[in-house]
């Protein structure tokens, strides 16, 4: 069952990455890691995980993605790294799971210039678009069980949740747009760590 949830996992993290295009932007920054809590000026938002979760190095990351993406090694906001990250078309800025490894949330810049939409592309539009090719996979038996706006640090975060194999796990997409990024938060986890999710996120706050 572990196998089978990672799979799902990197066929998510595909199919989010053939949404959009590529393009240029220099107004932002990918984070940066502080022990266990992940920073990011730009967003005004940190991510705080707890001390037996795991993350992921960034060769796990490109282990886990392949091609398609990238994972920038995130010791260090160098000027020339952030010029990298604004240039990719999309950027993989972490990925944790918890120490059983059966809930993981990933953290996804999308480069939106030269997508379908363009930079008028929405978050709704976006998650629109996630949920037709989810539901196109009849082997995992996804079935949309939630849609919203949820409250996140200060920013409306769009969010659309899904059930894989009969109600076995869930999966949710929280999505808002920044400047010219849509930035996407995935957490997938099973029912009986519902508790676990809340928890990540009431821990996300903002910086300032």
């Amino acid at each position: 069952m572990k196998k089978q949830k990672t799979r799902v996992l990197c066929f998510i993290m595909l199919l989010v990455i053939a949404i959009t295009g590529c393009g240029k932007d220099s107004e932002f920054t990918v984070g940066k890691w502080n022990g266990n809590t992940f920073e990011n000026s730009w967003l005004n938002m940190k991510f705080e995980i707890p001390d037996d979760w795991n993350i992921a190095s960034t060769e796990e990351i490109n282990e886990i993605v392949g091609a398609g993406a990238e994972a920038l090694d995130l010791n260090g906001t160098s000027a020339e790294q952030i010029k990298k990250a604004a240039e990719l078309k999309t950027v993989y800025s972490f990925m944790v799971s918890d120490s059983t490894s059966t809930m993981n949330a990933q953290l996804i810049y999308e480069n939106l210039a030269l997508s379908i939409g363009g930079t008028k592309f929405t978050e709704e539009e976006y998650l629109d678009q996630i949920s037709e090719m989810l539901l196109q996979q009849e082997s995992y038996q996804y079935e949309q069980t939630d849609k919203g706006s949820v409250e996140i640090a200060g920013k409306t975060f769009q969010k659309i949740q899904f059930s894989a194999f009969d109600g076995v796990m869930y999966q949710e997409y929280y999505s808002y747009k920044m400047d010219k990024f849509m930035v996407s938060l995935i957490i997938s986890y099973t029912p009986e760590q519902e508790a676990l999710r809340n928890d990540f996120i009431n821990n996300i706050s903002t910086l300032k």
